[in-house]
Parts: structure tokens; C-alpha cells; sequence
């Protein structure tokens, strides 16, 4: 039978009904039948309100584009808080935004602009306007509709005003970022033999885990209340991001790789160890300059139009699954494997996130990891 997480009041959001979510183990759903018989037109009018027009204030996000799997995540969100915050027209709301979700149909949200800009943006598309990603096509939002035969969602008269005062950019920015981390660190314990790992080192992480979902689904439980913690929470998981790469560094700190033997990942690319160690050093450090320029107490993503909202820990994340495939690679030469083997041939590393590493590896990306280390190789020579 198939599992299903029905999007409710009363069945709260929580971090591991996401990741199943995510790992399509459970279908998100709405319908007021399963749950309740309440009548939607019964609904109280919304104290402190806004206006549609308010939101659409928002709307002149700018600068690059949320990644997509934040703004699917971002679909779930902004459905459940209006199953927090009912209003009339919120089933036909909620329908739609949870078949954006089923149909990857992806509203075009910008990672800079105002606080409520990702909102904004995200939500216009409910409603016929602002354009989506559908089929890797960007297309007017009323086009979609029009190709799904879907009748018009009206705009309600009034909006709940902590719709604007919540980071959904943010938070899901910070929960598939964690997630994320999750599978990096069961990885490194596959990726590592026991023996070699940091037992002291690892325990905390784990602590850390477990502290962070704790607080994160405090946060998805009260989303309006997110903003008096929001940067602590983003500032946790910059720095757990940061940390553990690091951590994957000082496993390599040693110079254990003199030889000169290169290792084939391709026909066409051959690597030395020492290099990939120093690239892993430098993309480690890279990690911790953004995590620590990221540290301003005082400033307010509110009027600064410039900053990236909610998006810098998914750039630690990626240069975090960087350093993991790199650190496949030299892990390979620490146990004698032969260096013409196929990284897809080795049975340890069928782990939850080897084959996100073989992706980072196979990517053009890595074509740029390749760049690097080449420039970091000509920055350590001595000059004659």
C-alpha cells in the first residue's frame, strides 16, 4: 500500500517526513476528506493581513536563480503554512502548489532581492502569473495552466502577513542542505575504515545532527517565528559544512602520497594524488573564507538587494560534495587498489551518497576541479 503524508494542521512537517518525502518513500497529498469534514468557506478572516497586492510589492527578485531543488522544496513549505494558516480559497491553493511539487512544474524564483522576494515569486504562478520551469522549458505560468487544463486559482482578498515575514527561501535552503550533510556523513563512514576515522571528531558531528534537526523542526513547526533564528540556524549549518570539510582535509594532511603513480578516472584524465590532496586542502579553505565572510551580525538580507537569500550554505554544499569526490579517489590509494580500477567497481563504496559522488565526478564541473588543480599546482612550484 502506498504511503502517503497528508499535508494537515495537525500532522506536522518535520524533518524526516521531508527526506522520505524527498526519497519519494511517502506521497505528499491534500484533501480535506481523508482528515476532516471542515467546510472551507467557514474559515475566520485573517487578523493581521495583507493584500495580494502587498505581496506582489515583493516580486523584483534579481541575480541568479534558485537552484531547482530548493524551489521544489520550497513548494512543500509554502503549502503546509497555509494549512497553518487557513483561509477560503486555501484548499485551492494548497491543490496547486503540492501539483507544482507532483509535476516538477517550478515557479522562477531569484536568489537576491528583497526578504519576501522568493515568496513573491514563488507564489505568482499559483495564480496564472510570473513563468515556470516545466520540461526544462521557461514558460508563462497561465501557458501551464492552459496545457493541464487547470481552472483559475483566484487571488483571496487577504493574505496572512507572516506569509512575508517567513525565509521559505531560507529554510528550505537549510533543510536540503542538511539533508544533504546527512548523506555525506553516512557516506564517510562507509568511505572510511573505522580504524581510520576520528572517533572523537565523528561523535560530534553526529551530536550536532541531532541538535540541528531538532531546531529545524522547531522551525517548520512555527515558520512566522523563523526569522529570530534564522541566521543561527544558517550560521550552524555554514559551519558544520565548513567544519567537516575541513575535518575530510586533515584526513589527507599527511604526506602520504610521494609516489608518482597517476590514477585514471577516464580514458582521457589522470590524476596525481598530491594534487587532488592539494586541491581538497584549498577547496577546504575556500569553505571556511565564505562561512566567515558570511558572519555579519548587524546586516539585514531586508535591504540589501545584493545579498543571495538563503543560498550561501548551498554553495558550501557543493564545494563540500567537491571535496567527498576527490576524497573517493585518494581513499582508493590509501588501500592499495589498483590504480586503473573503475571507481564503479569498488563494492565498499555502495554507500547512500557514492553515486552523488560518481555524478560530481562525471559532471563538467569537474573540468573546473581539473582547472584548479592545475593552477594550484603552478602556485606551489618554485620560481626559478
Amino acid at each position: 500500500m502506498e504511503e502517503i503524508f497528508w499535508l494537515h494542521p495537525n500532522h506536522p512537517l518535520t524533518i524526516e517526513a521531508i527526506q522520505n518525502i524527498l526519497r519519494q518513500r511517502v506521497t505528499v497529498q491534500y484533501a480535506l476528506a481523508p482528515i476532516d469534514n471542515s467546510n472551507p468557506t467557514s474559515f475566520k478572516p485573517v487578523d493581521d493581513a495583507i493584500t495580494p497586492f502587498d505581496l506582489l510589492a515583493f516580486a523584483i527578485g534579481l541575480g541568479p536563480e534558485v537552484p531547482a531543488e530548493i524551489t521544489r522544496l520550497m513548494l512543500l513549505l509554502v503549502a503546509d503554512f497555509f494549512t497553518k494558516n487557513p483561509l477560503a480559497t486555501s484548499p485551492l491553493i494548497i491543490s496547486r502548489l503540492v501539483e507544482f511539487y507532483q509535476f516538477e512544474i517550478l515557479p522562477q524564483v531569484f536568489s537576491q532581492g528583497l526578504y519576501a522576494s522568493p515568496t513573491a515569486h514563488l507564489l505568482m504562478p499559483v495564480f496564472g502569473a510570473g513563468k515556470v520551469y516545466f520540461q526544462n522549458y521557461l514558460l508563462k505560468a497561465a501557458d501551464v495552466h492552459d496545457i493541464f487544463s487547470w481552472p483559475p486559482v483566484s487571488w483571496p482578498e487577504n493574505l496572512p502577513a507572516s506569509l512575508v515575514q517567513t525565509s521559505f527561501l531560507g529554510l528550505s535552503g537549510l533543510i536540503y542542505c542538511f539533508l544533504q550533510f546527512k548523506k555525506i556523513f553516512d557516506y564517510s563512514q562507509a568511505l572510511f575504515p573505522l580504524k581510520d576515522s576520528l572517533t572523537n571528531t565523528e561523535s560530534l558531528f553526529s551530536t550536532q545532527i541531532e541538535q540541528l534537526e531538532t531546531q529545524l523542526n522547531e522551525a517548520l513547526a512555527y515558520p512566522q517565528n523563523q526569522p529570530r533564528h534564522a541566521s543561527g540556524l544558517a550560521f550552524q549549518v555554514e559551519k558544520l559544512l565548513a567544519t567537516f570539510g575541513d575535518h575530510i582535509a586533515e584526513r589527507f594532511s599527511k604526506p602520504v602520497f610521494e609516489e608518482l603513480t597517476a590514477y585514471s578516472l577516464n580514458e582521457n584524465i589522470r590524476v596525481f594524488p598530491k594534487h587532488l590532496q592539494t586541491l581538497i586542502e584549498s577547496l577546504s579553505r575556500e569553505n571556511f573564507i565564505i562561512y566567515e565572510d558570511s558572519f555579519h551580525s548587524n546586516s539585514s538580507s531586508a535591504t540589501n538587494l545584493t545579498k543571495q537569500l538563503g543560498i550561501q550554505p548551498y554553495v558550501l554544499l557543493r564545494n563540500l560534495e567537491q571535496i567527498m569526490a576527490l576524497a573517493t579517489i585518494l581513499q582508493a590509494f590509501t588501500v592499495n587498489i589498483n590504480p586503473e580500477t573503475n571507481l564503479n567497481s569498488l563494492p565498499r563504496l555502495l554507500a547512500t551518497y557514492r553515486n552523488q559522488v560518481i555524478d560530481v565526478l562525471k559532471e563538467a564541473v569537474f573540468a573546473e576541479l581539473i582547472q584548479k588543480t592545475i593552477l594550484f599546482l603552478y602556485a606551489s612550484v618554485s620560481r626559478n
